[in-house]
């Protein structure tokens, strides 16, 4: 291999800085695909090592301040003696009348957020133990009321007698603790984090409220069943209300894994193209430097020496594309994690993830060498000893000219053939790789504007994600004798509200020994209000249970079979499978393709003997056409401030569908920068033409072509090209953005309706055959002035 060595380095020598070029090109692709795929696993896994840091506890017990006919209400010391637990904190909690959204926890000692349950401060700092009017917020709660770091924030308290109390804090941090990301909803979201010493300030004062009992259990998560059974004990047949963050961190980690899935989908799709144009460019440099392989060969060096050393330019360039690639990662990695693993990452900044570092330059390596391979060894086997044999025309020359219509334009002709014929020897161009790249460049923007247009018609749909109402209405306080009884007769006089149901929303059920949070609405007045069923039907009398298909899916079961179901861990029944319907979000368990439907008289078989069932606690309201819901919920919430402490919220979008929606225009984007990448290889093929055809381009000047007609070839060259990849890459485009949109509906458990939008994409051909026309300019330029007594003296 003494010859291969020594033309390598002739070749260093002589062409180091087109290798250069080469790698830093190849490089820039490497960093792209190795950032995006550190920045996936980076953003999948910030949300469980904030678990990790913040020292979160495993299970929060919540005890109300009075007793109840439904509920248990155990004491703090009797929770915090659980042999199952090794960690706990009390925690006081305040129900808030205004903003009905917003909650006040208070530590009662310093152990939160100092050795148990940390939280993570986005801006200003912690609030002083002392400070009696210090808090620091959530960053939902700050994004819903526009808190800012300074801000005073004014909170009305639901009181137990007398009028109502007025609280203010001063906000001096923004926070990120792991109960309050979304997807999770219910207590402990919305928090106004006070102090200790308000704690002991409004000590005995009469609020309405309650205490959560934060606990780290022995065995982690797989602790959660003896905790909840010795719960069940302290309860003496009531329900125990309980919230496991490992439930509700599994709806985080979801949630936040779409985002890694897309920036995985993104590497792959840069990657592909990058593969494409770097064998391109690969297959030019073979031909460039296989013009002194005859020399060579005359001289004695063998084809696989030929072979040795194209190989081992292609190790030096994929070297210096990996570690370019590497650096490059690095110093991009701050742009990661994106959305709200962002919010959660414990440690932003420089990150340098070893096992993408490493595949990412291996990779570079071993792609470089691949894509040399073949171009490599073809040029070494075409400059063998002896005469070369007469060069013949194709069958794929013959097809072509056979296809081609006699009467056409001149310049049509030729473009056209030039555009689908390979050639060969140092004419031949990378035609087949061309159209490939091109063709996925199309049928990635296809593909992305009918992803994009039905994840539209989502977001301008809400009964495609279950939600059939305007607004929602929820008692406060802990009356459960009352419930939403005192806002029927506002609802039912309203002349905004054209639809209203009650029920209860977010009843905790388990189907099989899987949680699977219940709704139990009434048909609805003036209107039905019921979830949105994709198949069977709803529920009609006790025994029978409507799921999420999520949830079917994790039971095990189908539509007609029987199911095991219990309220909160106690008394099982039976019920049989009648339905699957898409649900909204009221709860950690009952949100797109996740929860149950059962009937008021189901839930009240479920009850524990000697328990009744508590008021219904929901109320769902539809407006009338024509009236926005911020002004319906407005107007509602004003009638009822009259009625009762009632919170009024506008019908929201599903957490998931908004973490997606963050990054809605992340399929466009990706389609628009491979359609890009689709045009820059069509002008890279019609570049290489003109530079290796120069000697057909002069023979046309010869025999009597203009210049107007040589640009007219290269158009129509470039014309052929476009339409071959269109041709191909929008039915292609289409098919793969419907079973994109009908994987990832059927993922999240919502109505699968994939739009696809016709008038972009005539739009769309049209624009890409102009647009052709338009890359076509320059190289056909340089084709027209060429000097063809120069091109043919050189031949």
């Amino acid at each position: 291999m003494g010859a291969a060595w020594t033309v390598l380095r002739a070749g260093v020598r002589r062409r180091w800085r087109a290798w250069v070029a080469l790698a830093l090109l190849i490089g820039l692709f490497a960093a792209i695909v190795t950032t995006l795929a550190a920045g996936a696993r980076r953003t999948d896994s910030a949300y469980p090592r904030l678990l990790t840091w913040s020292r979160a506890p495993d299970l929060m017990f919540y005890t109300a301040d009075r007793e109840s006919a439904t509920f248990a209400s155990p004491s703090v010391a009797s929770i915090e003696q659980l042999p199952v637990a090794t960690t706990t904190a009390a925690v006081s909690s305040y129900t808030v009348l205004s903003p009905g959204d917003a909650e006040i926890y208070a530590p009662q000692t310093s152990a939160i957020p100092g050795v148990f349950f940390r939280r993570k401060i986005l801006s200003g700092r912690l609030p002083d133990p002392g400070q009696v009017n210090e808090a620091d917020v959530s960053f939902t709660l700050a994004q819903q009321h526009h808190l800012r770091v300074g801000d005073w924030f004014r909170l009305t308290l639901l009181p137990l007698r007398g009028p109502p109390p007025v609280v203010r804090f001063r906000i001096v941090g923004i926070d990120a603790a792991p109960s309050e990301f979304p997807p999770q909803t219910g207590s402990g979201i919305n928090l106004v984090w006070a102090t200790p010493a308000f704690y002991r300030h409004e000590q005995g004062q009469p609020v309405s409220g309650g205490i959560a009992v934060a606990m780290r259990l022995r065995r982690g998560a797989a602790g959660l069943p003896v905790a909840l059974r010795e719960a069940q004990r302290l309860a003496a047949g009531k329900l125990v209300l309980d919230y496991p963050l490992a439930i509700q961190a599994v709806n985080t980690e979801r949630s936040i894994h779409l985002l890694a899935v897309a920036l995985w989908l993104l590497a792959g799709l840069i990657g592909l193209v990058g593969l494409l144009i770097t064998g391109q460019l690969l297959a030019r440099l073979s031909f460039v430097e296989s013009d002194d392989y005859a020399t060579l060969r005359a001289l004695g060096m063998s084809q696989r020496q030929l072979l040795a050393a194209a190989l081992g330019r292609a190790a030096l360039i994929g070297v210096g594309a990996g570690a370019a690639g590497a650096a490059l990662a690095v110093a991009l990695s701050p742009l990661f994690p994106v959305g709200l693993a962002a919010v959660a990452e414990p440690h932003p900044g420089l990150d340098a993830d070893p096992l993408v570092l490493t595949a990412g330059f291996l990779g570079a390596i071993v792609v470089t060498a691949a894509c040399a391979a073949w171009p490599a060894w073809h040029a070494a086997a075409e400059h063998s000893t002896g005469p070369a044999p007469p060069a013949r025309p194709s069958r794929g020359w013959q097809a072509v000219a056979a296809a081609t219509p006699p009467f056409s334009p001149v310049p049509a002709l030729i473009g056209v053939r030039l555009a689908l014929r390979r050639g060969t020897g140092r004419s031949a161009v990378p035609v087949f790789s061309t159209v490939t790249g091109a063709v996925v460049g199309v049928a990635a923007v296809c593909g992305a504007l009918v992803f994009s247009a039905s994840l539209g018609h989502l977001f301008s749909r809400p009964s495609l994600y279950g939600v059939t109402w305007d607004a929602s209405v929820q008692s406060l306080g802990s009356d459960t004798q009352t419930g939403i009884r005192a806002a029927i007769p506002a609802l039912a006089s309203d002349p905004l509200v054209r639809a209203w149901a009650t029920g209860y929303a977010g009843a905790p059920i388990q189907i099989d020994g899987i949680s699977a949070d219940s709704m139990a609405m009434s048909p609805g007045h003036r209107g039905s209000l019921q979830p949105v069923v994709t198949q069977g039907r709803l529920p009609q009398r006790a025994g029978e249970i409507t799921l999420g298909a999520r949830t079917l899916a994790a039971v095990g079961s189908r539509l007609g079979e029987t199911v095991s179901v219990s309220l909160g861990g106690g008394r099982r029944s039976e019920a049989r499978i009648v339905g699957i319907a898409v649900f909204p979000t009221f709860s950690d368990t009952l949100s797109l393709g996740k929860g149950s439907a059962i009937t008021a008289g189901e839930l009240r078989r479920l009850l524990p003997h000697g328990a009744s069932l508590p008021a219904q606690d929901t109320m769902l309201v539809r407006f009338w056409p024509g009236i926005t819901p911020a002004a319906g919920v407005a107007a509602l919430a004003a009638r009822l401030d009259r009625r009762g402490p009632f919170d009024v919220q506008p019908a929201s979008t599903p957490t998931d569908l908004v973490n997606f929606g963050r990054v809605q225009a992340m399929p466009l984007l990706v389609g628009v920068a491979l359609g890009a990448l689709a045009v820059l290889t069509i002008t890279h093929l019609l570049i290489t033409s003109v530079r290796r055809r120069r000697r057909d381009f002069a023979v046309l000047r010869t025999i009597g072509f203009t210049r107007g007609q040589i640009r007219g070839a290269v158009a129509w060259q470039a014309e052929t090209l476009m339409a071959a990849a269109l041709a191909a890459g929008i039915p292609a485009g289409i098919v793969c953005g419907r079973v994109a949109w009908l994987v990832f509906a059927h993922q999240l458990g919502i109505v699968a309706h994939p739009d696809v939008p016709l008038l972009l994409t005539v739009a769309l051909a049209a624009g890409a055959l102009a647009l052709a026309v338009v890359v076509a300019a320059l190289p056909g330029e340089a084709a027209a002035r060429a000097n063809p007594s120069t091109a043919l003296r050189s031949e």
